[in-house]
């Protein structure tokens, strides 16, 4: 049975030949978006990781100047390592929503229940990972970068505070500018294939 009503998705779903649609109605979910809206939250998280490039770049000079180097552009900050990892979250758990999509579409008609139970929980644990780990950790990095426009005072006292020097040069030299074109590209890439999938 094929529901015909347009405007009630949700009896859509239930009513329609699609056991994922169907069963993804059925259960709760904390983020109860489709895979596409999904990845261009994401994206939408990548671009907001590739602010600390103009955010850094616009930094008075004497917070450049506290920076190891003093050109905060193309240091390696340990906080900049918060970031690193949320852009690999954001990266990888996008990657599982569009296999989850990629899985349904092409082998729905003959999926059982228990395997679409399975890639709506890879769903479900990727976009938990991907919309709150990930973006927290995205929010954090941001905000101690944000710091360094309060003044070389604020960013003292938060080194002096911190056991470890947040803003200090770490052993591998991953620059700024290169985390936030990564993410910049990523954001890309992700909100491309969001769109293309919503369309699809």
């Amino acid at each position: 049975m094929t529901s015909t009503d347009p405007n009630d998705p949700i009896a859509d779903a239930l009513l329609g030949d699609s056991t994922y649609e169907r069963l993804r109605v059925e259960r709760y979910a904390l983020i109860e978006r489709r895979i596409p809206q999904k990845l261009v939250y994401q994206s939408g998280l990548l671009f907001a990781l590739a602010l600390v490039v103009p955010i850094v770049a616009t930094y008075p000079s004497t917070v450049q100047a506290a920076f190891p180097g003093g050109d905060p552009l193309w240091s390696s900050p340990l906080v900049l390592w918060v970031g690193v990892y949320a852009g690999g979250i954001e990266v990888g758990t996008a990657t599982c929503l569009v296999a989850v999509a990629i899985a349904r579409r092409r082998y729905e008609p003959t999926l059982s229940e228990s395997q679409v139970h399975t890639l709506l929980n890879v769903e479900d644990v990727a976009s938990m990972f991907g919309l709150a780990t990930g973006g927290f950790a995205i929010l954090i990095t941001i905000g101690f970068f944000l710091l360094g426009h309060a003044g070389v005072e604020t960013v003292t006292t938060v080194v002096e505070s911190a056991p470890r020097n947040p803003y200090g040069r770490t052993g591998v030299p991953i620059p700024v500018i290169v985390v936030g074109a990564a993410a910049a590209i990523s954001s890309g890439v992700v909100y491309a294939v969001g769109r293309y999938l919503a369309r699809a």
